[in-house]
């Protein structure tokens, strides 16, 4: 029997039932239409194939819809809100609290600038075709898309599976009976909370705690571990914990949950040890993890584990050659530029022989851990590389670390900023220049997000320190941190960072 290709729909959302109910069929099928599938079909389309995109929920993926955008909006009117306050020190007199309903329509305009590009109208004008519903495969090269008015075949040569990660729910007595809500639902809530429990001291629950604390919520926040963001530096998570603590919220450290219950007023949530904290509303954020299940891998035989689907550097299945993977489905740091690289590797090599190998040239670049991540709490908390702990386990003595504070540093003097700089890196041959590299940095302050990019730059391409050491740069700017840590490892100054051997501690 002939099947009919795919004629790429010319207006909005394309429902399997505006497109009949014959079987489809695409060179290219991708699953889940946001930051990674979005790139892997809009790549594969750009070189001619013929693509398919299925989304279950909304084309954007989390990254708009419950990610970064709500997220970095939230926090960016939080901020505004509390400079407002702290204007005191001026003489100004600025009292009150926002008003969440407006707060929220800010959020959703947000949204919607962005929407307007990963639409379907939008995708749809790049040669890719949409249809909407759960996917899963059914047999080789063959998937059941469901949706509510019944279901539709989609055959493919190639498969994407980019279906991104979902909140991890942990093993709480009594959670699933409490109204919890999650990174996902939260944007939603129809009132501010009156006192929110955060339940996870990562970059999620941190950015959120922060937000709501200066929208006008009491905050508690509670953490199984020793300190918050565990995978940056400790003088990082000081820093943060101090901030949260200086702005009003209750944070408990090694601290784990054992049992939540409904109350009138709304939850109680119980810890090990005793100790009980109560409040209107709580936020799960212990974390994320690959949506994997009910997607008929074991059907095609596409190994996949609790750490997502198992794949090669390129992004190929290491056990089902026609199927790749791309985004937070594949495990690893969980990032939207991470998921980007991932679907351009998966988009490289769905498309030929050719795409294969350039995406096998391409995989260093898929590798999530080595590019920069960022906490955006106010200060920032930016990291790339090798914490310090971790290099002293590897190369021991060899080890060499940079302290800068924004002490010294003038803008930051000039703007009341607090922050400070500091590089991880390993000694030359006989402690010479020659030989020497940098493996890790950290920058905590207003603008670490954007410093940490010149403090990774010089080795992820592979350039020696002392290029970026000599380096002129503008004044006054915050990019001389960059610059002057990186004089800390050729000399000594009151302005420069300052040198001392690595020091061994716990290892994240």
């Amino acid at each position: 029997m002939m099947i009919p290709e795919p004629t790429p729909p010319a207006h909005a959302w394309a429902h399997p039932t505006d497109l009949g109910t014959t079987p489809l069929k695409a060179d290219v099928v991708v699953i889940g239409a946001g930051s990674a599938g979005l790139t892997a079909a809009g790549l594969a389309a750009s070189l001619g194939r013929r693509v398919i995109l299925v989304e279950r929920d909304r084309t954007g993926g989390e990254c708009l819809f419950t990610g970064c955008v709500p997220s970095k909006a939230l926090l960016s009117l939080a901020k505004r809100v509390h400079t407002a306050h702290g204007a005191v020190t001026l003489g100004l007199d600025v009292k009150g609290q926002p008003d969440w309903t407006v707060i929220q329509a800010e959020v959703r305009r947000v949204i919607d600038h962005f929407q307007t590009v990963d639409s379907p109208q939008a995708i749809a004008q790049s040669g890719v075709t949409v249809i909407a519903g759960e996917a899963a495969f059914v047999s080789p090269h063959v998937l059941e898309v469901t949706h509510a008015q019944g279901t539709r075949t989609v055959m493919g040569g190639e498969f994407v599976l980019a279906t991104g990660s979902e909140a991890v729910i942990p093993d709480i007595e009594g959670l699933r009976d409490v109204p919890f809500l999650t990174h996902e639902t939260i944007f939603d809530v129809p009132e501010r909370p009156a006192h929110l429990i955060v339940l996870g001291g990562g970059p999620i629950g941190c950015e959120l705690s922060q937000a709501f604390a200066r929208l006008g919520s009491r905050v508690t926040t509670v953490d199984s571990g020793t300190r918050l963001i565990s995978r940056d530096e400790p003088e990082a998570s000081q820093a943060l914990l101090d901030t949260l603590q200086e702005e009003g919220v209750t944070v408990h450290l090694d601290a784990q949950a054992i049992r939540a219950e409904v109350t009138p007023g709304g939850l109680r949530l119980h810890l090990k040890g005793g100790e009980v904290v109560e409040g209107t509303h709580l936020l799960v954020a212990v974390g994320k993890r690959p949506r994997v299940h009910g997607l008929g891998l074991d059907v095609i035989g596409a190994a996949f584990d609790g750490h997502g689907l198992n794949v090669r550097p390129s992004m190929q299945s290491v056990t089902c050659p026609y199927l790749w993977g791309a985004g937070d489905v594949v495990g690893g740091p969980m990032f939207t530029h991470g998921a980007t690289e991932r679907g351009i590797l998966a988009g490289l090599g769905s498309v030929a022989w050719w795409g294969r190998a350039a995406a096998r040239l391409r995989a260093p670049a898929g590798r999530v851990e080595q590019i920069p991540w960022v906490t955006y709490t106010d200060p920032e908390i930016a990291h790339w590389g090798q914490t310090e702990a971790q290099a002293v386990e590897q190369y021991g003595e060899r080890v060499v670390v940079v302290d800068y504070d924004f002490t010294h540093l003038n803008r930051a003097v000039t703007e009341g900023e607090k922050g400070f700089v500091k590089l991880v890196a390993v000694r030359g041959v006989l402690g010479t220049p020659l030989g020497l590299r940098v493996v890790g940095a950290q920058a905590v302050g207003s603008r670490a997000g954007e410093l940490i990019q010149g403090l990774s730059m010089s080795p992820r391409l592979g350039l020696h320190p002392l290029r970026t050491a000599l380096l002129p740069v503008s004044y006054p700017t915050f990019s001389e941190a960059t610059r002057q840590t990186y004089l800390g490892l050729f000399t000594e100054g009151e302005h420069f960072g300052r040198a001392r051997p690595g020091r061994a501690g716990p290892v994240a």
